[in-house]
């Protein structure tokens, strides 16, 4: 419940009580933002020269350069009347939809890109989205927790282990103050019933829409579960299922009209577009091999302020040894209260409906086989159902545990506030009551230690020349660029310098994984045509046929060059002194192109401009 003043008091008190409350909520949000800061400390949240990467493993820079790169696409596509959800300056000449674009961040971030660059705006929405999430849900459990409690609940939702985990690599799976937003409408429309239906669903269609435009998959994988929570509540309720389902039945017309209105040119742009996705975004078997871990919710990561290594340790092997993805721990502490609050509160239906809706979401995050203890058992599960669903069988099953984690809070400060209200009410009469309070006001604070992050978080500067952009300019605008590495999942340094040089070229590879850019699993662009050339560079880079096949040794080098570059209208080259054999790529540019027109650091970066007449008359 609000806390708020008696309708009857004085004038002067309830101003008194109201500005007191205003006080504290701006302090509040005033902590989240200091804390939001603080979390990649001494970084600027303005960084153009820094991204955030993984504490103890080797893991790239891939992820954050891929949204770097969409945030300034947005803001490009904007000034020139491109579509922001697909392109041609990635994997030209047939381009690539973007599927994790984030293009509601991109354009509220497009002042901060155009002006600062896409870096910049990056570090800026990470910091914006741990403060904005935490302030989220301090502001709706203000409705059903005192202001202390709230407080608590928003700093673990902000900053909790799903978070961390995901601010890491992953802006648009992070960015969460929407999602408790829903569940409040959810709430009201189900339980409370205090506001207007039609407004509700009003302002519910047009938060999902919002999350729609930032990350299509978590409104997805929150809707399958409020939607089986809902069959459930419908089951339960028998004969009463229409008095309760009443408002949200009102509701859910101009839901969808909002939705449908703010989202319809993204959802024809993703399955019925000139780019459209065709099935999986990636192989199913890659997917599904993303699946929690039975003891996830108790087992920490390295993320953790609280983490014994031997623990932290093992949790590294789960989910196919992916850190990225590992984000479903809860704490042995919050797990058991959790359960407690369930029985202990199950005449309150945020408590009980919030945990059971967090159970849900934790099966359906197992996937579609039970692991146990990093060990992949052959126990079938329900989320196998989902896997054989088109849009549904996109799913990563360990993104669930972004659903654990929202209800997961929502009933621990529900379940938090009332047990308080136990421990007043009992006092300390008896001994045996005080060792029940101590205990229960122990296991709050275990709970709160235990989901406490490892902070500050690591961030490590880009391998490449800062005045990589000097080098650049010698490339015309409009030009296709072919680059060593060849840009790819491995190697996708190419887009932070196109987006870093305001698209002035396309690229000719890209990461945005797609399906079929897939090869022994892991993500890589489709061969073109005369494939030698991307052969040969992918060869040179990593001395492994893994990614794509060996180079035919009998093709000319030079020749199958300039044949591909003539066939593209490749305009520009640019080497990267990285890679296994890097000296065998520049002798065969040089060879080729002559001498470069620009480079930079002691020639680490190279840059020649196309079209030489050796070129034209060898492919004649």
């Amino acid at each position: 419940m609000v806390m708020t003043p008696a309708a009857d008091a004085p004038r002067s008190t309830r101003i008194g009580g109201q500005l007191s409350q205003r006080w504290i909520i701006t302090t509040c949000l005033l902590g989240y933002a200091i804390i939001a800061v603080a979390v990649y400390w001494p970084v600027s949240p303005i960084s153009a020269t820094r991204f955030p990467t993984f504490a103890f493993t080797s893991a790239g820079l891939g992820d954050n350069v891929n949204m770097s790169w969409s945030l300034a696409w947005t803001a490009h596509a904007v000034l020139h009347g491109f579509s922001p959800f697909d392109t041609t300056f990635l994997d030209y000449p047939g381009g690539t939809p973007i599927v994790n674009g984030a293009p509601l961040l991109g354009l509220l971030a497009s002042p901060v890109t155009l002006t600062l660059g896409p870096v910049a705006a990056l570090n800026l929405l990470l910091r914006l989205a741990f403060a904005s999430s935490a302030a989220s849900m301090f502001l709706v459990l203000r409705n059903w927790c005192r202001w202390p409690v709230a407080f608590v609940g928003g700093l673990l939702y902000g900053f909790g282990p799903y978070m961390v985990t995901q601010g890491e690599s992953h802006l648009q799976l992070m960015f969460l103050p929407i999602p408790p937003l829903i569940v409040w409408c959810l709430f009201d429309l189900l339980i409370t019933k205090r506001h207007r239906p039609s407004r509700v669903g009003t302002l519910m269609g047009a938060l999902a829409g919002a999350q729609a435009l930032i990350a299509p998959e978590l409104l997805t994988l929150l809707v399958v579960v409020i939607l089986i929570g809902l069959v459930g509540v419908a089951v339960h309720s028998r004969k009463a299922w229409r008095l309760r389902f009443d408002n949200l039945m009102r509701a859910a017309a101009p839901a969808v009209l909002v939705f449908v209105a703010m989202t319809s040119f993204l959802l024809w742009s993703l399955l019925e577009g000139p780019r459209h996705i065709n099935g999986t975004v990636l192989p199913i078997s890659l997917l599904q091999s993303y699946r929690a871990d039975l003891l996830g919710p108790i087992v920490p990561t390295f993320n953790q302020l609280l983490m014994p290594s031997s623990l932290a340790g093992t949790a590294a092997h789960f989910l196919a040894g992916n850190p990225t993805e590992n984000s479903t721990y809860l704490g042995i502490a919050a797990v058991a209260l959790l359960v407690y609050f369930g029985f202990k509160f199950k005449r309150e239906p945020v408590i009980v409906f919030s945990a059971l809706l967090a159970l849900t979401a934790f099966i359906l995050s197992l996937g579609s086989q039970l692991s146990i203890y990093g060990h992949l058992t052959h126990i079938p599960l329900p989320e196998t159902l989902l896997a054989r669903i088109p849009v549904l069988d996109n799913v990563v099953p360990a993104r669930f545990s972004f659903v654990v984690f929202l209800f997961a809070i929502v009933a621990l400060a529900v379940g938090a506030d009332r047990l308080i209200d136990v421990i007043a009410a009992k006092g300390a009469l008896r001994q045996r009551d005080r060792l029940t309070n101590a205990f229960h006001i122990a296991s709050l604070v275990a709970c709160v230690a235990l989901l406490l992050p490892q902070v500050p978080m690591t961030t490590v500067a880009p391998s490449w020349p800062l005045n990589i952009n000097g080098v650049l300019k010698k490339i015309p605008t409009g030009s296709v660029v072919l680059t060593y590495p060849l840009t790819t999942f491995a190697y996708p340094e190419a887009m932070s310098w196109q987006a870093a040089d305001a698209m002035k070229f396309r690229l000719i590879g890209g990461y945005m994984l797609v399906q079929g850019n897939a090869n022994y699993g892991v993500p890589f662009q489709p061969l073109l045509d005369h494939p030698f050339v991307q052969e040969y560079l992918s060869n040179a880079q990593a001395a492994s046929s893994s990614n794509y096949p060996r180079p035919n040794e009998q093709t000319s080098a030079l020749r199958a060059l300039c044949r591909f570059v003539a066939d593209y209208k490749v305009g520009a080259v640019v080497f990267w002194d990285v890679g296994v054999h890097p000296a065998r790529v520049k002798a065969l540019f040089s060879a080729e192109f002559g001498a470069p027109v620009s480079s930079a650091q002691h020639a680490n970066i190279l840059v020649w401009l196309t079209g030489s007449q050796s070129c034209a008359s060898r492919v004649n």
